[in-house]
């Protein structure tokens, strides 16, 4: 009994530590296999975004998105931040966070307009249209001012494709995910109403009024779905750093503006590094 326990023993001391293998490997090779993006890049949103006013509740801000029908363009930057784990060597998993901060770029209504030289771009709520200087203008106005922001904070999660050509370092990445967008949009228009009956050959009415037609709105925490793809060229500097530059186009959902606002969607040049741990 005595020689076989310690026959018995050193093989036991032995066979221990590689018992334990299996159970060390499968935690070194998750860690190796987390990797963080982050990164910046430059977003403008699509001018068809805010020519869906049918969905808005009555007011003055239907009345001038219907009547002007503008392209509504917004500028700015975004950043975002991931967290990886490669379920391959070409395929990963997310979890990201994007923010964007975008000013107003331009107001720029399209249709329903007349010229006047000299005074600029009119718009008539009413008809006739006094684009025909023989009709009565009971009632015009003109854009004299816009400014707004649109911000988006999204959280996502993601599916992220990596494929490396052979040993020169360049590749190819690509990607989509699904999530949650907090949305926030301030627009504010000012409007200078012209009223009175046109007696001359300019076309302006001879009474002008210039209050006020200012329309501000807001909506603030206002929360929707959201999705995005992405898809662009990298460089790998070593087995764990990467830097990428690409292509990502987003819809974040609508803006809660006086009922259901327009949609809000954004491409973006992105560009960014990866560090696996």
């Amino acid at each position: 009994m005595t020689a076989a326990f310690w026959l018995g023993y050193p093989s036991a001391m032995i066979s221990s530590p590689i018992l334990c293998l299996p159970l060390v490997l499968p935690a070194a090779d998750s860690i190796e296999d987390l990797y963080a993006r982050f990164g910046g890049g430059i977003s403008k949103t699509a001018t068809n975004d805010f020519q869906s006013a049918e969905n808005l509740e009555d007011g003055l801000l239907k009345q001038i998105l219907l009547t002007y029908d503008p392209s509504v363009d917004f500028e700015g930057h975004s950043l975002h931040f991931a967290l990886g784990e490669k379920i391959t060597d070409q395929f990963s998993f997310e979890w990201e966070v994007q923010h964007l901060d975008m000013d107003l770029e331009s107001f720029d209504p399209q249709t329903n307009g007349f010229f006047v030289p000299g005074s600029g771009l009119f718009y008539n709520f009413v008809d006739p249209s006094p684009a025909n200087p023989g009709d009565v203008a009971p009632g015009v106005f003109q854009i004299s001012g816009s400014s707004g922001t649109f911000s988006a904070l999204a959280l996502t999660a993601n599916i992220h494709f990596q494929h490396q050509f052979g040993d020169s370092g360049f590749g190819v990445y690509g990607g989509a995910g699904v999530g949650f967008s907090r949305n926030e949009v301030q627009l504010t228009v000012r409007q200078v109403g012209f009223f009175g009956d046109d007696n001359n050959s300019d076309g302006v009415p001879d009474s002008q009024i210039s209050s006020g037609g200012t329309t501000e709105i807001a909506s603030g925490n206002s929360w929707d779905f959201c999705w995005h793809w992405r898809a662009g060229v990298e460089f790998e500097f070593n087995r764990k750093s990467t830097f990428y530059v690409g292509w990502r186009a987003a819809d974040y959902g609508t803006a809660d503006i006086l009922g259901t606002g327009p949609s809000l969607t954004a491409d973006t040049i992105e560009f960014g590094f990866q560090q696996s741990f």
